[in-house]
């Protein structure tokens, strides 16, 4: 075996270290040049990738934005919806069918504005005008055309039956027909309600005597004085008195009874409930109308039991005594308004309907049917 000097050795040894250094630094990539062009394919996915798929998307979408007739973002929800499915995720959230949606789209919009317009009608020997109330019920019979004594006339007529002050909505709808003669006497009073029950009124004559009837042909008549509304005994009077929570002289627009908390409270007269829920001091309050303008509320309830438009006989129960509202103990707190003045109960005479029947009855509802008929 062939040797060599240790200087050469050691010049051998140096020599391959470095091929060797050479062989291993070829094998290592060298990183790759700066480029703005991205091979999705090729790149892995991380901020690199998706800086290209991104630049990407918005090119493609400025191209076809250019192309006449595309819209690229119609067509893609188009396309990621199915038909006539759109939006509805479920059958709660689905829309109407089909047949209700173009009925929608073919029907006029409602305008209230238009809709409370009033509506004039005549025939030879009567003049009836209809609309909406906006300004007030006065002022809305006013602007239709109304004179200021027929007005006058209609909400006298209606105070027969509710609150002409507090009981009528914007866009409740007045219906009144007058005679084409001196003074424009009123025949027909109607009024329908938003939220409340219709009142309808006609002028008929029974014995000699003219009076309003309701449309069920029922009106009023005289009767004995009001039914005390609850079994206890009078601690307040009506008038002028020292407030007990307030502590100043206020008047006092009823008369209280003192009972037992819970007691029934019942109504002092036939009538119908106007109104039955929550009235700022006078707590949980029922409210029933009797005609002839007559109204009696029941006040400082512990629950209610009537409910608005409800036809009440004399005795019914309305609620229970309590002390909601401004209260110092449980009692009732009992008004009676004519024409909206408040007045002692206990001077008041009350009214109870009477009935139309017979021959009478069927006349009543050719003229009602009559009337009603002008401008349908």
């Amino acid at each position: 075996m062939l040797t060599g000097t240790p200087a050469s050795e050691a010049a051998a040894r140096t020599a391959l270290s470095r091929a060797r250094g050479s062989a291993a630094a070829a094998d290592v990539a060298a990183p790759a040049p700066f480029s703005l062009v991205v091979d999705l394919a090729a790149e892995p996915i991380g901020p690199r990738w998706l800086r290209g798929a991104a630049t990407l998307t918005i090119l493609c979408a400025a191209a076809l934005s250019a192309m006449p007739g595309i819209d690229p973002f119609q067509a893609a929800l188009a396309h990621s919806i199915a038909p006539k499915q759109q939006f509805q995720m479920n059958a709660m959230l689905s829309g109407p069918p089909a047949d209700a949606e173009a009925a929608l789209a073919s029907a006029p919009p409602v305008d209230p504005v238009e809709a409370a317009k009033p509506v004039v009608a005549a025939t030879a020997s009567a003049i009836r005008v209809q609309g909406g109330v906006t300004d007030g019920l006065y002022w809305s019979l006013r602007d239709a055309g109304v004179s200021p004594d027929v007005a006058a006339q209609y909400l006298k007529v209606l105070s027969t039956r509710i609150d002409v002050g507090g009981d009528v909505a914007p866009f409740d709808r007045f219906d009144l027909v007058m005679a084409k003669a001196d003074g424009q006497p009123l025949l027909y009073a109607a009024l329908r309600r938003v939220d409340a029950p219709d009142v309808e009124l006609l002028k008929w004559t029974v014995g000699g005597k003219a009076d309003w009837f309701d449309t069920d042909a029922s009106g009023a008549e005289r009767t004995d004085g009001l039914m005390a509304p609850v079994a206890g005994r009078i601690t307040s009077g009506f008038g002028r008195r020292n407030h007990p929570i307030l502590h100043f002289a206020r008047m006092h627009a009823g008369i209280d009874f003192g009972a037992a908390w819970g007691s029934p409270i019942v109504a002092a007269a036939d009538g119908q409930v106007v109104g039955a829920g929550w009235a700022g001091g006078y707590g949980r309050q029922v409210r029933v109308a009797h005609g002839s303008g007559i109204v009696t509320s029941y006040s400082h309830m512990s629950g209610i039991v009537a409910a608005p438009g409800e036809p009440v006989r004399q005795g019914q129960v309305l609620g229970y005594v309590g002390s909601s509202g401004l209260s110092t103990g449980p009692h009732l707190h009992f008004e009676v308004r004519v024409n909206g003045q408040a007045v002692d109960p206990q001077s008041v005479q009350m009214q109870r309907r009477q009935q139309i029947s017979g021959a009478q009855r069927q006349a009543f509802n050719a003229r009602l049917k009559q009337l009603k008929a002008i401008g349908a």
